[in-house]
C-alpha cells in the first residue's frame, strides 16, 4: 500500500435555508488524507439528446474515528466525487473502501 497513496480531501457539505427560503450548500468539514485510489472506469451515453458521462473511482481510506456517509464528497486532483457506496474492510485495523462517481460540472 505504501507508494500507492494519493492525496485527497474528504469534504462534508451541509444545506441551510436562507432568509429568502433558498437552499444554500456549504462545506462544513474538511479532512486532508492519503488514500489508495483505483480507477473503476468510465462511460459515455446518449439520453434525450444529451451526452452523459460517468467516471468511477474506488478510494481505500484508513479508519480515523469518523463515519463516512453519502453526505461527504471526495476531492481528488481537482475533481469532485460523490460517494455512492461505503464498505468496511478488515476488523482490527480496518479501512473504508469508498466507491464514488465524478460530478461533472458545466461552466
Amino acid at each position: 500500500m505504501i507508494g500507492n497513496l494519493k492525496p485527497i480531501k474528504l469534504l462534508k457539505y451541509t444545506q441551510t435555508i436562507d432568509a429568502n427560503g433558498d437552499a444554500t450548500e456549504s462545506v462544513a468539514t474538511t479532512y486532508k488524507m492519503w488514500a489508495e485510489v483505483e480507477d473503476g472506469g468510465g462511460s459515455r451515453s446518449q439520453a434525450d439528446g444529451r451526452t452523459e458521462m460517468s467516471d468511477t473511482k474506488t478510494f481505500r481510506l484508513p479508519f480515523r474515528g469518523y463515519n463516512i456517509t453519502p453526505d461527504y464528497r471526495i476531492e481528488y486532483f481537482g475533481q469532485t466525487y460523490s460517494i455512492s457506496g461505503v464498505r468496511r474492510i478488515d476488523e482490527k485495523r480496518f479501512f473504508w473502501e469508498v466507491t464514488a462517481l465524478a460530478i461533472f460540472e458545466l461552466d
